[in-house]
């Protein structure tokens, strides 16, 4: 059901060995929020494995069944963020996971995890807990640290734009993502100063530069004013523009 929390139904798969959805392992959230943003994480995102929404419409109470297809899935993105935001509840998601499958762990981070610490994944279980170990390493508790996890997409740009970036930053951090360059928002807001960055109440967690913190008592207003300083930092020092990955009410 949508109220579930995420990373709950993720470990009742992983130990049923079910494969499908290991990588998303302890991202934040309920499992109806998981569409809204086609959550994403170690090479493996929801639309990999979503079939349908169920979701009622705020105004009407009526019940609709969504497909895959319907639910127009990008990175970080739906018809729920767009077209269909604030007018519909999800209550529920259809998954297709399988008995049989392979460890998906070719994510860099994951597979450096993994050959360091000498495992050979045989299981749903053994991703999910490398996954959440990667996590607990780098990313703040939301239980003791206020965070929506990570705040900002990825950027995406065309190979001649990135050839001009890589003369003047030679070491940025890239990978290639169906036919374009995706440079991590991370590297964007560490290079431009922000990680480990605290103001007041909130600030730019110390390990992992994705990810804005309330250390206790900020309001929405000033996290949302911290994030537009950093997209305005970001933009002018490489003129490249941050989009919040997290859903802004």
């Amino acid at each position: 059901m949508g109220g579930e929390i995420w990373h709950d139904l993720v470990e009742f798969a992983a130990t049923r060995g079910y494969w499908g959805i290991e990588n998303l392992s302890l991202i934040p959230g309920s499992v109806g929020a998981a569409p809204m943003q086609n959550i994403g994480a170690y090479g493996a995102e929801l639309r990999n494995t979503l079939v349908s929404v169920e979701a009622y419409e705020i105004d009407t109470s009526k019940k609709k069944i969504f497909t895959r297809e319907e639910c127009a899935l990008g990175y970080r993105d739906s018809i729920f963020k767009n077209e269909l935001k604030g007018k519909y509840f999800i209550s529920a998601v259809t998954l297709m996971l399988g008995k049989v499958g392979q460890p998906n762990a070719g994510y860099k981070v994951l597979k450096e995890y993994l050959e360091k610490n000498k495992i050979i994944p045989q299981s749903p279980k053994d991703i999910s807990d490398a996954v959440a170990a990667i996590r607990r390493s780098k990313l703040p508790d939301p239980k003791i640290i206020g965070n929506a996890g990570s705040f900002f997409k990825n950027v995406f740009v065309e190979k001649a734009e990135f050839q001009k970036l890589q003369k003047d930053y030679p070491d940025i951090s890239h990978f290639e993502d169906e036919g374009k360059i995706k440079i991590p928002a991370a590297w964007l807001i560490e290079r431009a100063g922000w990680k480990g960055q605290r103001r007041g109440k909130v600030g730019v967690h110390e390990k992992q530069a994705l990810v804005l913190v309330n250390y206790g008592g900020a309001s929405g207003r000033e996290l949302l004013e911290l994030a537009l300083d950093i997209i305005a930092s970001v933009q002018d020092k490489f003129g490249l523009t941050l989009t919040p990955e997290v859903n802004i009410v």
